[in-house]
């Protein structure tokens, strides 16, 4: 039973006995006890509020391990939106409750406009608006589609808000901080700390470069960024942790990343530093995800 109830249980119960024992109290005392009442109310309702916002904003524990090996696209596989083409503003939602992430998709896509200053209500939170830096992306398979879908079967689309459509892209697996939890939340990194994400997301990227901008944590662990909030990368603004660097390197092909895992699975790391830049894992220190040493 929800805090309000009992609460509200409780006070009718009180109420009811006062009026039956104080027929004949006055006015200012009716007055004083309708206060106290509409007070214990409302404390209710905010602290019910409270407990649920916190309770599904905390991190979700990681879980899962998994292969360090890419997972090969399925040949003929279709791309969600029937193109490769990059959007360049990235339309994200997640569900706090289930831990989806959507993405304007299907037949009735939140227009740009209304996405600026649309405001959703929980437990959906909107993403971070993000400037993609791939210039090429085919979302293949939404986590909860089976392995050898076909088609638009392979995507899940659903109605969201104001009948608009949203193509589920991503379940997150799992969050973490580092060096410590006490820099991260949600969106929010502290400089000296990134955020660590692991995402289920069966997703195709290329970067064309020239210029890619690449994240290593010093152990053999390198991600390359994919959106900034600004839309220009920054390389020198980022505080990072002790033994990370941020540096551009030319490539004279394009770079092809597709999810790890192996065989049928699709997972990404996706890290942000403190400017909200975020970056892809694109190569593991180790042959399984988290560290079997760890």
């Amino acid at each position: 039973m929800h805090i309000f109830s009992l609460v509200w249980d409780g006070l009718h119960t009180m109420t009811t006995f006062l009026a039956h024992q104080g027929a004949n109290m006055n006015k200012k005392r009716w007055l004083i006890l309708a206060g106290v009442v509409i007070i214990a109310v409302v404390g209710a309702v905010i602290t019910e509020r409270l407990l649920y916002v916190r309770e599904i904003i905390e991190p979700v524990e990681l879980e899962i391990s998994y292969a360090t090996t890419q997972t090969e696209m399925p040949a003929g596989a279709t791309c969600a939106g029937g193109s490769e083409e990059s959007p360049g503003i990235a339309k994200e939602i997640l569900n706090l409750e289930t831990d989806d992430i959507f993405v304007a998709g299907g037949s009735n896509p939140m227009p740009d406009a209304m996405w600026e200053d649309y405001r959703f209500r929980l437990p959906y939170l909107k993403n971070s608006t993000r400037n993609l830096l791939f210039t090429e992306s085919c979302f293949f398979r939404s986590p909860d589609a089976v392995v050898d879908c076909q088609g638009d079967n392979c995507f899940t689309i659903t109605e969201i808000v104001e009948d608009h459509t949203w193509l589920k892209l991503t379940t997150i697996a799992g969050q973490g901080c580092y060096p410590n939890a006490d820099g991260c939340n949600l969106d929010d990194v502290e400089p000296g700390y990134i955020s660590i994400t692991t995402i289920a997301k069966c997703h195709r990227l290329v970067f064309e470069g020239p210029t890619l901008y690449e994240l290593a944590d010093g152990r053999g662990n390198r991600y390359v960024m994919h959106a900034t909030a600004t839309g220009t990368p920054d390389i020198t603004g980022p505080q990072l942790p002790e033994g990370w660097t941020l540096t551009a390197r030319e490539i004279s092909e394009p770079l092809v990343l597709l999810p790890f895992g192996g065989g049928d699975h699709c997972y990404y790391n996706v890290v942000r530093d403190n400017l909200v830049q975020s970056y892809h894992q694109i190569a593991y220190a180790d042959e399984v995800y988290p560290p079997e040493t760890e």
